[in-house]
């Protein structure tokens, strides 16, 4: 009786375990990473009786967490991947939101900018329509701030949770190693109680669901916690997670483990919450930012510079028209409109164009200006551009019969007091000064071959260039000059009124400097053969007459030569220790002495009586100048030259503001252009086709002037400042032509670029939302996975208790069958 008593008291005893552990689960089934329990019943060591054995019944040996390790791991991953993409998503519509939003995005602004400056060119002495262009440009520079401050709220909003985030974190790392402490108390996880490592495991998928982390678990069931290769969690010691602003890169999040300890930089978080978090701002927010301030600098730097250009109602140069704001996170945060009063709106261009109400035929042009650019030099030729004084510097050039010029460079408009030397000229050698329009300056008449070779768009030239030797070698004179543009330009051998330095005798007082007269001493002079014919040289403007001495010619004879023609030059000759000495009297302390070449000279004429021959200009040059040495020797030859300036000043568009001009037609085709205050005739040419327009134009020095219609001969139209503001609406035309240009990187224009980085962060929305659908369906199968092995199912769990119940109520009857069989036995008598 006793062997089915025990046996039946070890089934009840078991199975009453078995249904404690089913009650449990069901109790659990809400409870938030409960892990579905088990139990483990095995059969008790049976008895030997005689030959066979009989069983003793059962034990109940534990209960087991149904766990998983793989499908717990990937559950983890899968909300960390999950989560990243729910914060990028939520941000990013809210971003397209935001810049998509016709009350707050950029486009209306823009276009409602622009549409006003259209209007403005229509009638740009209008009032209302400059005050209604204020308006809407302040307009535009406020949205371009409320779109930052819009952005700033993303980044101080996305930053606060990332800092909220990190402190969960750093709780549940807390809560971890507070875990890992009380998992010590067993050496086995299996002896671990069900509930620690469910906590455990929860703590792990809400870890994860922030950011993802590495895992390694010890053989009592506490876990090591990596974030990257940084461990988090060790034991019972959890490191501090911080996030702070990057020293490196502004507007830059990073983050550190240990910061007040041992500090170790996380290169970046991607996954999980925080991962998503970071991947907007990293990704998507400062890349826009970016992209709003670049759009601002452009735009506000394409309308400033036309602005600038551009000449207002008052005929004052116009100013910018937006600048930016100091000490905001960006650009676009800081622009503001800077001008306020509508007389200040430069709606004209610089230059205007008028039309002589005589003129015969009905052609209208339309003038512009575009910074020129030009082939050939843009300097003066190697180390003579850097000569300035006190500098000088001398270079050598070769010539040879096939090249028998050679380039010195650009004499530019606003170089100052120029000196160019040319220093013992080869014979046949000379300067040659041009304008880039073929004005023969200086030099000596060129032949048609060297006209060809010079007269060249590769020399810097204009196109459509023509020779001219008017005025070749003038004569200036301060009143009346012939020289181009008035211009004291000279080419011979020149000496100025000396200053002579005074001092008080007694008290060693500088004082002011006393003039003297002019005097111009040559070289050690050589004798060489006569004649010198008349016209060689000239000397003051005066043609010096010939000198018809057939044998050798000796200081003496050029001394006697030059004071008998005195009277008409004004210059006493001398001949002081082998030197040819040439001077003003002493009375005449305000003139020069120019000694120069006459229409038969040359330099090397010059230089027989001991004088280099120089080019001076006097002042500021007035044009591009194009300086050439040519060689009309049989041999290769080279010349050195040698030169010093003062400087260089002025702009070479307001210098084309300050000189009005005419343009004069001889044809409907051909015209001269003129000065109107020198009367030099600047340049000789044919209209062109406009290639924008297909109408005749002319080009010159930047500015262009286009005709509706053919002029007529005689026609004239005059070219000026606009000073007064109301020649055209040239710089409006330029400010609504910026709509349409690409300015942006890519060829985009303005409002392209806008509109492509919407697209973009649209682009990145649909991602984020195509992902996340993926993801969400990865997870839930990951979850699926869990709850089929971990999960609580009341089905199974009602299926678990019916079976029990009836083992417990089976053993029970065999309980009570053994205690029926034993009261039997008693009974016995």
């Amino acid at each position: 009786m006793s062997d089915l008593l025990s046996i039946a008291s070890s089934g009840v005893t078991a199975y009453q375990r078995a249904l404690a552990t089913v009650s449990n689960n069901i109790a659990n089934v809400n409870t938030e990473g409960y892990t579905r329990q088990d139990v483990t019943l095995t059969a008790n060591q049976p008895r030997q009786f005689g030959t066979g054995y009989l069983g003793t019944g059962t034990r109940f040996e534990a209960v087991q967490r149904q766990y998983d390790a793989f499908i717990e791991a990937n559950l983890r991953k899968s909300s960390s991947d999950l989560e990243s993409q729910k914060p990028l998503l939520s941000y990013v519509n809210r971003l397209i939101d935001v810049m998509g939003d016709e009350s707050i995005g950029l486009t209306t602004a823009m276009n409602r900018f622009f549409e006003s400056a259209r209007d403005l060119s229509s009638d740009p002495a209008s009032v209302v329509s400059r005050s209604i262009f204020l308006r809407d440009a302040d307009g535009l520079a406020a949205r371009f701030r409320q779109l930052a401050g819009q952005f700033d709220m993303l980044d101080n909003e996305t930053r606060q949770s990332v800092e909220t985030d990190v402190g969960q974190v750093n709780a549940l790392t807390s809560q971890l190693a507070a875990l890992n402490k009380q998992m010590t108390r067993h050496t086995t996880v299996a002896s671990q109680p069900s509930e620690l490592l469910d906590q455990r495991d929860l703590l792990l998928r809400k870890l994860s669901g922030l950011v993802e982390v590495k895992t390694e678990f010890e053989t009592n069931g506490a876990v090591v916690v990596s974030l990257d290769q940084n461990i988090l969690v060790n034991q019972n010691t959890a490191r501090a997670l911080s996030v702070q602003a990057s020293v490196v890169e502004a507007g830059q999040l990073e983050f550190v483990i240990d910061p007040y300890g041992s500090p170790e930089p996380i290169p970046g978080i991607t996954s999980g919450k925080i991962g998503g978090t970071m991947t907007f701002r990293d990704q998507v927010l400062q890349t826009v930012q970016a992209s709003l301030n670049d759009l601002a600098t452009t735009l506000a730097q394409e309308i400033n510079t036309v602005h600038r250009d551009g000449v207002d109602a008052e005929g004052q140069l116009g100013g910018d028209l937006f600048a930016f704001a100091a000490g905001q996170s960006g650009q676009a945060a800081g622009m503001n409109l800077l001008i306020q009063d509508a007389n200040r709106v430069a709606a004209a261009g610089q230059f205007r164009v008028i039309d002589a109400p005589l003129n015969t035929g009905t052609a209208q042009a339309r003038i512009s200006y575009k910074a020129p650019t030009f082939e050939g030099p843009t300097s003066l030729l190697g180390d003579l551009a850097l000569a300035q004084t006190p500098q000088t510097a001398t270079v050598g050039v070769n010539m040879s019969v096939n090249q028998p010029f050679a380039s010195l460079g650009l004499v530019a408009l606003g170089t100052q007091d120029l000196s160019l030397t040319l220093n013992n000229p080869g014979e046949g050698q000379s300067f040659q000064v041009l304008t880039r329009d073929g004005r023969h300056l200086l030099g000596t008449t060129l032949t048609a071959k060297e006209q060809a070779l010079l007269v060249q768009k590769s020399n810097g030239l204009e196109a459509g260039a023509t020779y001219s030797a008017n005025g070749l070698n003038a004569t200036y004179s301060s009143a009346n000059s012939p020289t181009y543009l008035d211009m004291d330009i000279f080419m011979g051998a020149k000496a100025e009124v000396r200053l002579e330095q005074q001092f008080n005798l007694e008290t060693g007082e500088v004082l002011a400097p006393i003039q003297r007269s002019a005097e111009l001493t040559g070289g050690d002079f050589v004798s060489f053969a006569g004649p010198i014919a008349a016209n060689t040289f000239t000397l003051n403007g005066q043609a010096l007459s010939a000198l018809n001495t057939t044998g050798p010619l000796q200081l003496g004879d050029i001394v006697t030569w030059l004071n008998d023609q005195s009277p008409q030059t004004g210059i006493n000759a001398s001949a002081v220790a082998g030197q040819l000495v040439l001077s003003r009297p002493s009375t005449n302390t305000t003139d020069d002495i120019r000694l120069g070449l006459g229409s038969t000279g040359t330099p090397q004429d010059l230089k027989k009586l001991g004088f280099d021959t120089r080019i001076v200009i006097a002042g500021s040059a007035a044009d591009d100048l194009l300086v050439f040495v040519t060689d009309r020797s049989s041999q290769p030859g080279t010349a050195l030259v040698s030169a010093q300036f003062a400087g260089i000043e002025g702009d070479a568009k307001q210098a084309l503001r300050e000189s009005p001009m005419t343009v004069k037609f001889s044809s409907s085709s051909a015209y001269q252009m003129v000065d109107k205050a020198s009367q030099t005739v600047l340049a000789e040419r044919q209209l062109t086709l406009d290639p924008s327009s297909s109408n005749l134009s002319l080009s010159y020095r930047g500015l262009k002037l286009v005709f509706s219609t053919a002029p007529k001969a005689g026609d004239v139209f005059t070219m000026d400042s606009n000073k007064d503001g109301i020649g055209n609406n040239e710089t409006l035309l330029q400010l609504v032509a910026l709509e349409d240009q690409r300015l942006m990187p890519g060829g985009l224009t303005i409002t392209e670029a806008y509109i492509e980085r919407v697209n973009l962060v649209g682009n990145v929305a649909r991602q984020a939302a195509i992902s996340q659908q993926a993801l969400e369906v990865v997870y839930q199968q990951a979850q699926d996975d869990r709850d089929s092995i971990s999960g609580v199912s009341l089905d199974e769990e009602a299926s678990a208790l019916v079976r029990f119940q009836q083992a417990y109520q089976a053993n029970a009857k065999v309980m009570q069958t053994a205690m029926s069989m034993f009261d039997a036995i008693l009974q016995i008598r």
